[in-house]
């Protein structure tokens, strides 16, 4: 049973399917013409064919499938009657006035198409636009098993398909076969030659049970970039605006839930579980392949099985991403652990950005993070809880360069694992201020602001993700790195500090007053709004630009690598100090990095700025014992793009 989800997908209750009924008690009128939209009738367990009119409904999907149907109508099937057959209309809503497809009729039961196993896909749209299918069932189940799919959207050298909408749909027993194109639901974009995309998806409040391969998809030809190992090949087109909310998705063959070709796509308040049951391949729960900027957030993922290989978490990054964020999220009894970071998963690919914050894991298995590559990740604000007992590594080393911050987290080791798994690179890992409980092997590594004492959580035997806080007392409260760019709020909703340091953990119990912690900034013209980079020092590509600077009118751009901007700032001996700042770039071979050197101890740097929007970020260091200089830098480190940073700060960190 989700605690983080608002609202539960549907599974065919009767109090649900009577809400729909009571919607669309009015329908049983007489067809108004199909100029202003008109009703079209199925009841598959007639006896007579009829004309699709509310007194003679249709009583075959083959009659269903000659309609062209346009703005305004509506496709009504009878509950609790089963259509055998392929439902695979023609014609386009326009907007504001979609088809709609929806049950009438009274009593709880859904209408059902069930393909028999004997079509690719139960339901087809090929080349439709604005549509909305509500309250169906679905099958498509096969004597032996085949490629093929529950709802299959598709658009086929299209252009670009505008607005789509499944919503409270029932999608079960797809016995698909052992490949990427056997879905419950899928939304395809497919074709060489006409560049195509979906814009305005949204899947909610449904249930996808029993399906094999993958659970809800999103698929597309036009996924060429070169940070997907692509050199030719139809031009990666994103799709946008794809909305999965809300859904639960469980006995899935293989991935619960994959987006594909995506920009800024949204997974939230979802529940997938039983995952990777069936499949020979590597699986996970959810996850994100060559897409921007894809949010998970407020979903519950548990029981994904790891039979073999080497996946089996709950959260994947792989290959082609950029500023992946896994938010607010609450993952138990995962075999294969919590997230797995692949850019380096794909010849020639690669992965950056990824953030993970405010999660909540419990008892995931082989190891938290699976450290496959990537560029820049961020690890924060998480409470990690391993199985007692158990063997979970912190880290397990899959190849590749996974450069990872990991700051404010809790991770109670409460087994044997330790950091290595089958490996571990220490020096792609950075480490601050975490509270580490519990086992304590050699491989820990070195954080100097670690806390080893209990943070003395409500209850860390829990099921209820809340009852992983820090109480009264916790050594955990007001402890952590300040972090200015970091979702405003915690797992349970309380505001987040963006200046005073913040609980450790995932939620913040702790007061705080960011203009009390503001601290006096050290950088002289760190928001260069003089209009000039005085007195930054570094390449000659350096200048103040007015392009869509993060606060102001103006930040400083860099163009090509290596390339920076330094200042020289005046410090005090055996003082720890706080630096932060925004970056973006506009390439996706660029890396920008923000840091610190020449203080008397080892250089340090934040994650890595990779995205074309501006993101946050911030690291902290100790100087040594005659230090009185250090040296800030914003460093494009990677790419002939452009890089910009701006308002940076560097502030004595709070006591």
């Amino acid at each position: 049973m989700s605690r983080i989800r608002t609202t539960r997908p549907l599974r065919g209750l009767a109090a649900c399917a009577a809400g729909i009924a009571l919607a669309l008690t009015g329908l049983a009128g007489p067809a108004s013409a199909r100029a202003s939209g008109t009703d079209t009738y199925v009841d598959c367990s007639a006896t007579a064919a009829g004309n699709g009119s509310s007194a003679a409904p249709f009583n075959s999907l083959a009659a269903v499938n000659a309609v062209d149907f346009g703005p305004g109508d509506r496709v009504l099937f009878k509950r609790g009657a089963t259509c055998r057959g392929q439902f695979a209309p023609h014609g386009s809503g326009a907007a504001g006035t979609p088809v709609r497809v929806a049950p009438y009729g009274t009593g709880s039961a859904r209408p059902v198409i069930a393909g028999g196993g004997a079509v690719y896909a139960g339901i087809h749209l090929l080349n439709v636009e604005q549509w909305e299918i509500r309250g169906l069932e679905v099958t498509n189940q096969g004597a032996t098993d085949a490629e093929r799919n529950g709802i299959l959207v598709e658009l086929a050298d299209h252009g670009t398909g505008t607005h789509y909408v499944l919503d409270d749909v029932y999608v079960h027993d797809v016995n698909g076969g052992d490949t990427k194109n056997s879905n419950g639901i899928q939304f395809r974009v497919s074709g060489t030659t006409t560049p195509t995309r979906f814009d305005d998806v949204l899947v909610q409040n449904s249930e996808i049970r029993k399906v094999d391969r993958e659970g809800l998809t999103t698929m597309s030809s036009w996924n060429c970039r070169t940070i997907y190992g692509c050199s030719s090949g139809p031009a990666w087109t994103a799709n946008t605006n794809v909305v999965f909310r809300g859904n639960e998705i469980h006995d899935i063959g293989g991935d619960g839930m994959v987006v594909r070709v995506t920009r800024d796509a949204l997974v939230e308040h979802n529940e997938g579980y039983d995952i990777w049951m069936r499949s020979a391949g590597n699986n996970a729960g959810f996850w994100t392949i060559n897409s921007d900027r894809t949010v998970f957030q407020y979903n519950e993922v548990h029981h994904v099985r790891r039979p073999g290989l080497n996946d089996g978490m709950a959260f994947d990054a792989d290959f082609g991403t950029r500023g992946a964020i896994f938010q607010y999220n609450y993952t138990h009894d995962n075999e294969g652990g919590f997230l797995l970071l692949c850019g380096a998963c794909g010849s020639g690919a690669n992965t950056a950005g990824t953030v993970a914050r405010h999660n909540v894991s419990v008892n995931d298995g082989s190891r938290i993070l699976y450290a496959v590559g990537d560029a820049g990740a961020h690890l924060y604000n998480n409470v990690f809880a391993l199985p007692q007992g158990g063997t979970t590594a912190v880290v397990e080393d899959g190849g590749g360069t996974s450069t990872t911050l990991w700051s404010n987290n809790i991770i109670l080791n409460r087994g044997s694992g330790g950091w290595g798994g089958s490996g571990y690179t220490a020096a792609d890992h950075t480490w601050r201020d975490n509270v580490i409980h519990g086992n304590h092997p050699a491989s820990e590594p070195a954080d100097p602001g670690k806390i080893t004492a209990d943070p003395r959580l409500t209850d860390a035997t829990s099921t209820d993700p809340l009852d992983y806080r820090p109480g009264t007392g916790s050594p955990a409260l007001a402890r952590g790195l300040a972090t200015p760019d970091n979702g405003g709020h915690d797992y349970a909703g309380a505001a987040t500090p963006a200046a005073c340091r913040p609980d450790i953990g995932a939620f913040q119990v702790s007061a705080f007053d960011d203009a009390a912690c503001a601290g006096t900034n050290l950088v002289a013209n760190g928001g260069f709004e003089s209009g000039t980079t005085a007195p930054w020092t570094g390449s000659t590509s350096l200048t103040a630009d007015t392009t869509s600077p993060h606060a102001g009118g103006y930040a400083a751009r860099l163009t090509g690598s290596p390339a920076s901007a330094e200042q020289i700032v005046t410090v005090q001996p055996n003082t720890t100090y706080v630096l932060s700042g925004w970056g973006r770039v506009d390439s996706y071979d660029t890396q920008l990095a923000l840091g610190a050197k020449n203080f008397g101890g080892t250089e340090t740097r934040a994650p890595v700025f990779s995205g074309t929007q501006w993101r946050g970020g911030s690291i902290s260091f100790t100087t040594g014992a005659s230090a009185t200089r250090a040296t800030v830098y914003c460093y494009a480190r990677a790419g002939a793009g452009r890089s910009w940073c701006d308002d940076l700060r560097l502030v004595r960190e709070a006591p």
